[in-house]
């Protein structure tokens, strides 16, 4: 209980205005006195830093839009382009499995007999690359 009694004394005096050499009551409240803070106006060259750097950042803001957007029409022509690509090779493949088909040595007997023509092993020659 004492030890409660020590800490409000001790207490009291710290809270309690102390005289210093040359120094009057009326400064110390003075100097107690919470201060405000207050907003300082803005120079011409801060508000013109703030206009510049809004401008920057609006012109970079439109050029990463404008950078998605143009990859995305890339993107989109790179996709019909391999579309395109795909048809070709498939269309490529079927015609040379055609091509094969008609260049069989039996085909080609076949379109010969039904054009009234008769093959002479005499006459042919192979040529190889």
């Amino acid at each position: 209980m004492a030890q409660n009694n020590d800490y409000a004394g001790r207490s009291r005096m710290i809270n309690e205005p102390t005289s210093i050499a040359g120094v009057g009551k009326k400064e110390l409240k003075k100097a107690r006195e919470v201060v405000t803070a207050r907003q300082l106006p803005l120079s011409k060259f801060e508000k013109f830093l703030i206009t510049f750097c809004g401008f920057i950042l609006v012109g970079l803001m439109l050029t990463v839009v404008s950078g998605k957007i143009s990859l995305s029409n890339a993107q989109h022509k790179l996709e019909a382009t391999q579309e395109k690509t795909t048809a070709l090779s498939s269309k490529n493949t079927t015609m040379k499995q055609e091509v094969n088909q008609l260049s069989d040595q039996n085909q080609l007997n076949k379109v010969a007999k039904k054009a009234g023509l008769s093959l002479n092993s005499e006459n042919i020659r192979n040529v190889n690359k």
